[in-house]
């Protein structure tokens, strides 16, 4: 195939023009390659369906030859009495752009003379959007895009009109990779995990109708701030992972018990491998992991939120300007109690800060000592880097990934939606973490779905 430009009007034209004039020929140069590329591939289903290449002679044998397809009026499943019966036509939006006219084989059945249901495993039935487009979803959902960006460029690829809901439905669909995942036993077992709260808002549909833009009566929408509670592990070779995580309205203890009993069935246990927790100063927590774990696992206290609320203390009781070499100072010797080589040396270190700021803030060392015991529980752990088991900070980093998407995101329209954003914030750290491509684990969920659900 060639294209013809003549040298005088490209002479006359702008630059502009000229890209222009070339983009539209080489994306229609495309989609002819590509149409007869997705053709040649039903023809080729369709051969390998039937044992026969067009053209060849139908076998006439009383031994039936039993294929995936079936009649969709008989159920004859029987290669040997199917015929080909032509082609109808349809239209197809790729990521390349809209294929028109796409030529798909249809096959007959001599049992009955009814059409044989060709489900083809590269073109299902109806379907508006090829699974290109699909993929693509999943992977800038991925990286934090919000859906009207998406459709955007959807819009503007298929020439046409690509509403929020398709667009959305395509995201959402992969939901039960999540109880999937939720059924996996994790083995080995993790020596840490590390636990926290992210709040976002959720949607939900009350009583109150209220009609819409198109004056059609719905369920008027309110939203409502919810905390998701999120579980990362990881071992002594530096592996992390986020194991598993729970929507709820608060962090009481009930929510976590929820979260903690899940990972319990799916084996992070003491008996396998578990050590330690790692969390901040939530009660809820503390009283959630007493009742799963109780006194077998470990529970350290974060020291970026201890030092945090040491920092808020020193504020309220050394204000203005003029001290606040002296709050730094403080701030400075506070944190170095924590640099002990051992629990011994970090008591007596406290021991001295107490004494030096006793006088100057008083509520600041109050706060400090208050469950300073729980914040120094790491030492008994020799075999893990420290800087790992200290604080929250490496499910802080994770939580960064979370919160960008949920700042573009700025609210969910469902449970699941809000679940399917997290799941796909989860394995784009995993493939980071892991130094995998984005692009390969995100197209791969469609058909890791068709597997779910063939």
């Amino acid at each position: 195939m060639s294209i013809h430009i003549s040298v005088e009007p490209i002479q006359r034209k702008q630059h502009k023009e000229i890209i222009e004039e070339i983009q539209r020929q080489a994306k229609k140069a495309a989609l002819k390659a590509i149409k007869q590329v997705l053709e040649a591939g039903l023809e080729a289903e369709v051969e390998s369906q039937l044992g026969r290449k067009k053209g060849e002679t139908r076998r006439i044998s009383g031994q039936e030859r039993k294929v995936d397809w079936g009649c969709g009026h008989c159920g004859c499943q029987d290669a040997n009495q199917f015929l080909r019966d032509g082609h109808y036509r349809r239209n197809l939006e790729t990521g390349w752009g809209h294929i028109q006219g796409l030529r798909v084989p249809m096959l007959e059945c001599q049992h009955c003379g009814h059409d044989v249901i060709c489900a083809f495993s590269m073109l299902e039935k109806y379907q508006r959007f090829w699974i290109d487009l699909e993929q693509d979803a999943l992977f800038s959902s991925g990286l934090g895009q919000s859906l009207r960006s998406m459709v955007q460029r959807w819009s503007a690829q298929a020439e046409s009109n690509v509403g929020l809901r398709a667009l959305n439905e395509r995201i959402n669909q992969i939901e039960p990779l999540i109880q999937k995942m939720r059924e996996q036993v994790i083995a080995p077992g993790p020596p840490i995990i590390q636990l926290d709260g992210i709040w976002v808002t959720i949607q939900r549909k009350g009583e109150k109708i209220k009609p819409d833009a198109k004056k059609r009566k719905r369920k008027q929408r309110t939203g409502k701030k919810e905390v998701i509670l999120v579980a990362l592990a990881f071992w002594e070779d530096g592996r992390r992972e986020v194991l598993d995580w729970h929507i709820a309205p608060s962090e009481e203890h009930t929510h976590w018990e929820v979260l903690l009993n899940r990972l319990w069935r799916r084996g992070v246990q003491p008996e396998k491998g578990l050590k330690m927790s790692v969390r901040d100063g939530c009660g809820g927590l503390e009283e959630a992991l007493a009742q799963v774990y109780g006194p077998s696992v470990l529970d350290q206290r974060c020291l970026f939120h201890k030092l945090h609320n040491v920092g808020t203390k020193v504020r309220s009781e050394l204000k203005g300007k003029e001290q606040r070499e002296e709050r730094r100072q403080l701030m400075k010797d506070a944190s170095e109690i924590y640099q002990a080589e051992t629990a011994s040396q970090a008591y007596l270190r406290l021991q001295a800060w107490a004494q030096q700021w006793q006088g100057r803030a008083p509520d600041t060392v109050a706060t400090l000592k208050r469950d300073f015991e729980a914040t120094v529980v790491f030492y008994q752990l020799d075999t893990i880097t420290r800087e790992w088991i200290r604080t929250t900070s490496l499910l802080e980093r994770a939580n960064r990934a979370f919160r960008t998407k949920f700042r573009q995101a700025v609210t969910f329209g469902s449970q699941i939606g809000a679940e399917v954003a997290v799941y796909l914030q989860v394995l784009r750290l995993h493939t980071h973490w892991t130094k995998d491509s984005w692009w390969e684990v995100s197209h791969d969920l469609p058909f890791a779905l068709r597997e779910l659900h063939p």
